[in-house]
Order: structure tokens, then sequence, then C-alpha cells
């Protein structure tokens, strides 16, 4: 049997921190289910709707690993942390649509959605680069190693509504349908170094579920010596619906004065029934290797082949296919915005993602402009990855019936893409349809169906007449 540890790298797609303020466009709802676009209707163009590409990793770049002549090893494990993330999203969206009547506003996509990530322990890396020397009488847990991953299609319905006139509310349920899967189970791995032999102990036990056309062969001690991917029939897998599964999205915007306006959500709370091409891997054992004893030592790749069939030998392997549950990674949105003046925000957006055992937080400050009535512009710069490296840009343009968009929380990164652990773009086109003809009812689409209070304080000149026409236009609005 031939065994690698790998880190997980791929193509999900939800995450936008620059992306998520800029309400305007109608995929922002994606990311808050609240928001309501302003025309009366929106359709996605097929396939170019909305199409979101990331990369990140929360470690190191391409550059602080191999930017030179060698393999910077011990540089890079020196920029580990606790536990560090790999990670890469990818999203399409085949249709979307959005319909607004009154103070709701309804919405409908079909995407397509993968997703891989690893969270790899930095005492791992540590341990496998510099021999196990400096952890010598400690016992590491490695139960945090978890690589992941999916694809699957989603069907999503949507509904926002203006509860009053400062508070809307959204919710989106979405059925999933899963094409293929790597879904970590429970682990209980666990280094050990023996204090006057300097021996390496592992031990513990570790479970991965698959479900891919993938055919596991063992020896007739139950070894794996082959793992042979079955012949694929695209066809069949991109309408397999053998693998069912439920997810729901949760969104609010707050307004708390005419400048102040607060905003949260929460995305992808479910799970996914796998049923079809399973196999599931359960190992077990205890491995006990010689270790190296100082710590200036940096082990060879000698080293490393002569650890890992020594390892592969020591653990033995049962082969089931059973049913499984995967849960699908959660995001929480927190996010407000203060208008400086009419055309032009400061925002404030916190990110963070539970995948499984690691919770993934990055924060973005941005500044957003209307230009000349038909352009929206953001800038913005994020901490992402544990490096402050990060500055981004988008831009909406909208034109008569119809509104394009493009934005990434990592301009740099397309410009020097081996110096940074953010990669991510967001593009898609529009069709919109009943838009607000001018100004005014701009303002009013924008408003969420809020009418100011008719001078609450007293203070003002209005007559009493004045004052009960305005009340009810209020209750007109707040009825519809």
């Amino acid at each position: 049997m031939a065994w690698g540890i790998s880190v997980a790298v791929t193509l999900q797609g939800q995450q936008g921190n620059t992306f998520y303020l800029m309400h305007q466009v109608p995929q922002s709802n994606l990311l808050n289910p609240a928001v309501q676009a302003m025309c009366k209707w929106y359709v996605g163009i097929p396939l170019l709707a909305s199409t979101h590409l990331s990369y990140g990793n929360t470690a190191f770049t391409y550059n602080d690993l191999a930017g030179s002549d060698t393999w910077n090893l011990e540089g890079t494990v020196a920029q580990m942390h606790r536990r560090d993330l790999y990670h890469a999203e990818a999203a399409v969206q085949l249709i979307t649509l959005g319909y607004k009547r009154n103070r709701s506003y309804f919405t409908f996509h079909i995407a397509e959605r993968s997703h891989l990530y690893s969270v790899v322990p930095g005492d791992l890396a540590s341990t496998l680069v510099y021999g196990n020397g400096p952890t010598i009488g400690e016992t590491l847990p490695f139960r945090s190693l978890r690589p992941g991953g999916y694809y699957q299609r989603e069907y999503g319905v949507g509904l926002s509504r203006v509860v009053d006139r400062t508070l809307t509310l959204g919710a989106r349920a979405k059925l999933l349908f899963g094409k293929a899967n790597l879904y970590p189970g429970s682990s209980d791995l666990h280094f050990y170094t023996e204090p006057s032999t300097f021996n390496l102990m592992l031990e513990g036990a570790y479970l991965m579920n698959s479900s891919f056309p993938v055919t596991i062969i063992q020896d007739p001690e139950g070894n794996i010596t082959d793992i042979r991917v079955d012949d694929l029939r695209y066809g069949a897998l991109l309408m397999n619906r053998g693998n069912p599964g439920f997810a729901v999205d949760l969104g609010a915007i707050y307004r708390l004065d005419d400048q102040i306006t607060l905003a949260a959500s929460i995305l992808d709370l479910g799970f996914v029934r796998w049923r079809t091409d399973l196999n599931n891997v359960q190992t077990s054992g205890t491995f006990d290797f010689r270790g190296v004893a100082a710590e200036t030592d940096v082990v060879s790749f000698d080293y490393l082949e002569e650890m890992v069939d020594s390892l592969l030998n020591s653990f033995s392997e049962e082969v089931s296919q059973q049913p499984y549950f995967s849960y699908t990674p959660t995001q929480v949105f927190l996010a407000g915005k203060y208008r400086l003046r009419e055309h032009l925000e400061l925002g404030v957006v916190n990110r963070n993602v539970i995948f499984r055992s690691k919770w993934h937080s990055s924060l973005t400050l941005s500044l957003q402009a209307e230009l000349a009535s038909r352009f929206l512009a953001t800038a913005s710069w994020s901490y992402l990855n544990n490096t402050l490296a990060n500055l981004g840009a988008g831009i909406a343009y909208t034109g008569p019936g119809m509104q394009f968009h493009v934005v990434t929380d990592n301009l740099l990164g397309f410009f020097y893409p081996f110096d940074t652990r953010t990669l991510n773009l967001r593009v898609g086109i529009n069709l919109l349809l009943g838009c607000p003809r001018n100004r005014k009812e701009a303002l009013e689409a924008n408003s969420y169906g809020r009418i100011p209070d008719p001078d609450p304080c007293g203070r003002g000149e209005s007559t009493g007449k004045e004052e009960r026409r305005m009340k009810r236009a209020a209750r007109r609005v707040n009825r519809k």
C-alpha cells in the first residue's frame, strides 16, 4: 500500500468580504439573504451570472517555500501556526432569478459548488522537518489533521421581508445533491517521544470516508495495496441524485439611523447524506520509530521515506461501504457601514468560517462610492490568512437593462501571485427589469420601505394636518 499526507487545495464559493456590503449588486444576496435588489426583476445570465474562484492558506506563500534554489523547509515551518488552514473555493451560478413585490423579495438559484480544504497542525510539519528531537518526553495530538472536500449542486429558494422601517430579515432553503466527497470521521492520533531512546511513537485511529467511483484493493491480510479510479461517467456523475442534503441561510439588516446600517448572516447550516460509491477506511495501530535526537538536525528525504514505510507496515486498515453524513463549513458574517455623505460609505466586515475544528476569521475595511449614477466602486483592506497584505477592489456598472460586476479581496495577488496567501475573484452579468426611473425612486427602493418618523421629538414646524398626512403615508407603505 502507498499512502501520503496531502494538503488539499480546491475550488467552493461564498467568500467575498469586499463584496458583502455591495448591496446594489443582486448577487450580494448570496452572502446575506436579507438583501433586496432595487429592480423588480433580475435574471442572471446562465453560467455568467456570478462565478467565484478563491484560494488561500494561513501559513506561507509559494516563494516562502520555493523562492530560492533549494526548498526553504526550515523557514516555512517557522511561519506555521498551531493549526493552519489550506483551502480554495469555486462556485458557478447556473440559473439565478430575483423578484420584488412590495416589501417581499423572492430569489431562486441553481449553482455548482466545490470545496477542498485541510487543517494541518504546525507540530506535524515541524516533526517531519526537524525530527522528534525538539519534543522529547512530550505528547503531540494530531486530531485536527482533517483533509476534506466536496462537489455538489444546490437549488436555493429565498425570501427577504421588510419587517418595519428599520429591520429586514431573510432566509433561504437549499436542496443539495452531492456528487463527490472526501470527509474525515473520528480521529485520535498522537505522537510521543521516549526520553531515553528518542524513539518516536505514533498511535491511535483515523477514519476517512469517501464518495467517489474508486476501487480499493486489499491483500489477504487486509492491507491496502492499491486504489484505482473507476471509469468515470461524467453524465452519470453530474446527474447523480443519490446523495441528498439540505442547508439554510439566514440574514438580517438593521438600520440604526440614516447613517448607520448593521448586517449579519449565517450561511450553509446543513448536511449531505452520502449513499453512492462509498468507501470508509478505518486505520489503527501503533508505530515505533527511531527519532532524531539533536534539535539542530534536519531530517533528509531518506529519513522521511524510511519513516513512511515503517508507518504503513505498522497500521492496519479496515474498509467498509457504509452511508455517512457530512456537514458543510458554516460561515458567519458580521458587518456595518457608516454613510459619510450621500454617495460615500465606510464599511467593516468580519467573516468567520468553521472548518471542523478550525475557526477561520478575517476582517475587512472598505470605502464604497457611487460614481456618475452608473458606477459603484469599492476599495478595501483586509486581514486575511494571517497577513495584512490584502488590498481589494470592486466595481459594478449598471447600464440600461443590465449590470456587470467584478470584485476581489486581494488585487495585488494578481500582480504577485507567488508572494500572496490569498487569491479570489468574483465576476458576473445580470439582466435588470423594472428598475427605478429616477433618483427619487432609487432612494425609495434602497430604503427597504423605510419612511422616517414624522418629527417624533416634536421639534419640527409641521402642522397637525401635515403630520397626519405623513403618518398615513407611513402606514400605507408599512402595510404593503
